[in-house]
C-alpha cells in the first residue's frame, strides 16, 4: 500500500517548481523587452551615421517588436501557467483517486476477513454437541447477519461492475408499498436491536427496476443503521408528494458535516482513515444509491435530523 503521508511536502515542491517556471519566464520576458529597448535607442544614436534608417522606421521597428514581446509573452506565459494548473490538478486528482482505492482495498480486506472469522468460530461452536439450544438459535442469527454483510458486499462490488460496462435497467410497473414493507419484514428480524418506526402509504406504484432499488434500499438502511448506535430507532416513511414519491429513511447518529454530503457518494470515498476507523463499509453503498436514483430519473436530498442524525430522503418522480 502506498504512503501518503508526505504528500504535503510533495505538494509544497510542486508548487515551488511551478512558481519557478513562472518567475524564470517573466525574467526572461523583461530582459526581451529590455534588449528591444536598448536596441531601439541604439538606433537613434546611430542614425546620423547610417542613413538607410528614418526615425519613422526605427519607433515602428519597436513598437511592433514590443507587441510582439507581449502578445506572444501573455499567451505563451498563459498557456504556461494552464498548462501547469491543469498537470497540476490531475496529478492530485490521481493522487486522490490512489488513496480512495487503497482505502477500499483496505475495507474489503476487513469486510472480508471479519465475517469469515466470525462464520469460521460459529461453525467450530455448533459442531460442540453439548452446546444449549437456546445459544445455539443466538449463533444463528448471528451467522444470519455475517451472511447478509458478506452477500451484500458482494452485491455492491458486482453492482459497481455492471454499472462501469452499462448496467441494463429492467423498469417494471410495481406496488413499491408492498416490495419496502417486505423488505422491511426481513431487516426488523435481521436486527431485533433496532426500532423501526414505519410509515408507508399503501398502494403506491412507480416504475422500477427491482433487482436495483433493493440494492438502493438495503444500501441507504444498512447505512442508517451502521450510525445509529447509541439511537437505534430509526423512522422510515414512504409517501406521495404531488407529482413525487418520497422514502424517507432518518436515523439518529452522528449526523454528516455540510461539507461531506456530496463527497460521500463519491466512489470509493469514506469519511476519516479507512487504519482508524470504527465504522464498517467499502465507499460503495452511497455511489451506487446516487446511480440508480439518476437512472430512475429521481435525486437524493440530505438533511439533518433532529436533535442528531441524518435524514436521506429518497425522490422519485411518478411514471
Amino acid at each position: 500500500m502506498k504512503d501518503f503521508s508526505n504528500l504535503n511536502k510533495y505538494r509544497f515542491f510542486h508548487w515551488a517548481i511551478m512558481l519557478y517556471m513562472v518567475a524564470a519566464f517573466a525574467w526572461w520576458a523583461i530582459l526581451l523587452n529590455k534588449k528591444n529597448t536598448e536596441n531601439y535607442h541604439l538606433k537613434n544614436r546611430l542614425i546620423h551615421v547610417d542613413k538607410s534608417f528614418s526615425v519613422t522606421e526605427i519607433e515602428q521597428e519597436y513598437q511592433i517588436q514590443k507587441r510582439m514581446i507581449i502578445g506572444e509573452g501573455l499567451v505563451f506565459g498563459i498557456s504556461i501557467i494552464l498548462g501547469l494548473v491543469l498537470i497540476n490538478r490531475g496529478f492530485w486528482s490521481e493522487l486522490g483517486s490512489n488513496r480512495k482505492l487503497n482505502n477500499f482495498l483496505l475495507s474489503v480486506t476487513h469486510e472480508l476477513k471479519t465475517p469469515l472469522a466470525s462464520l469460521k468460530m460459529i461453525y467450530n461452536t455448533l459442531g460442540n454437541k453439548t452446546i444449549a439450544d437456546n445459544k445455539k438459535v443466538a449463533l444463528l442469527s448471528i451467522a444470519q447477519q455475517e451472511t447478509s454483510r458478506l452477500e451484500r458486499l458482494v452485491d455492491n462490488i458486482l453492482m459497481t461492475a455492471q454499472m462501469e460496462q452499462s448496467y441494463q435497467y429492467n423498469f417494471e410497473k410495481i406496488n413499491i408499498s408492498e416490495f419496502f414493507t417486505k423488505r422491511l419484514k426481513h431487516f426488523t428480524s435481521v436486527h431485533p436491536n433496532n426500532n423501526f418506526d414505519i410509515d408507508i402509504k399503501e398502494n403506491i406504484y412507480q416504475s422500477v427496476d427491482k433487482e436495483a432499488l433493493n440494492i438502493l434500499f438495503d444500501n441507504i438502511l444498512n447505512n442508517a443503521i451502521k450510525y445509529a448506535t447509541r439511537n437505534p430507532t430509526i423512522k422510515i416513511e414512504l409517501k406521495e408528494n404531488g407529482k413525487e414519491i418520497i422514502l424517507s429513511i432518518a436515523d439518529h447518529g452522528p449526523g454528516i458535516n455540510k461539507e461531506e454530503k456530496e463527497k460521500i457518494f463519491e466512489k470509493f470515498y469514506r469519511i476519516g482513515n479507512e487504519e482508524t476507523r470504527e465504522t464498517k463499509g467499502t465507499g460503495l453503498g452511497l455511489f451506487i444509491a446516487k446511480e440508480i436514483m439518476n437512472a430512475h430519473k429521481g435525486s437524493i436530498k440530505i438533511t439533518d435530523n433532529q436533535p442528531s442524525g441524518a435524514v436521506f430522503d429518497l425522490i422519485f418522480p411518478k411514471r
